[in-house]
């Protein structure tokens, strides 16, 4: 029951929002009653927490996996890429901004996640391109670093891009194949195949 709660929780949540979804609605859409619901779970905010901090674990495992997989440092960022589509990709844009509006310490774990996972990774990526001659050698590895969190997290904004047809995905890709094709060295750019 608690794992059902979660994934139906999950689902309305990304979906609808988290500030729209009340625990009646959850228990409608479960066909349970509340005090089942309230004994799993003390309120909405700890179910919130919960199904968020997954997400960002999801994510933290993910970059994980693909840095060792990747052949390279242009594999990399591409894998990372898909990977980010991947996890956020049932989350509605509006989520993330309801989140950090209406829930300040989750904000502020989804900040932390961007700069002390995301902005490290992207940073590591810089050097690894760099020593093995896919990137250019004279890029700003941090200020290059945060150009691309920048990228990242705006394509989830859907006031970012308002001359494009909002798809996420197709914004991370091309966001991505902008970005590659401004730090690759020749070399680099060879590698480069971004669907």
């Amino acid at each position: 029951m608690e794992t059902r709660i979660l994934e139906k929780a999950r689902e309305l949540f990304f979906f609808f929002g988290v500030k729209s979804i009340t625990m009646d609605d959850l228990c409608k859409h479960l066909g349970i009653s509340k005090k089942t619901l309230y004994t799993y779970y003390k309120d909405k905010n700890e179910l919130v927490h919960l199904i968020m901090g997954d997400l960002l674990d999801q994510h933290v495992a993910e970059m994980a996996k693909l840095k060792d997989k990747a052949t390279n440092a242009v594999d990399e960022v591409v894998l990372n890429a898909k990977a980010l589509y991947s996890v956020f990709k049932d989350l509605k844009p509006n989520v993330i901004f309801e989140v950090e509006k209406y829930f300040p310490e989750l904000a502020e774990q989804f900040l932390n996640h961007r700069h002390s996972c995301m902005l490290e990774v992207i940073k590591e990526n810089l050097e690894r391109g760099k020593t093995e001659g896919l990137y250019r050698e004279d890029i700003e590895t941090d200020f290059v670093a945060q150009v691309r969190l920048n990228q990242l997290v705006s394509a989830f904004d859907e006031k970012a891009y308002p001359l494009v047809a909002f798809n996420v995905q197709k914004i991370i890709y091309k966001l991505t194949s902008l970005y590659l094709n401004s730090i690759c060295s020749i070399k680099g750019k060879q590698l480069i195949a971004i669907q």
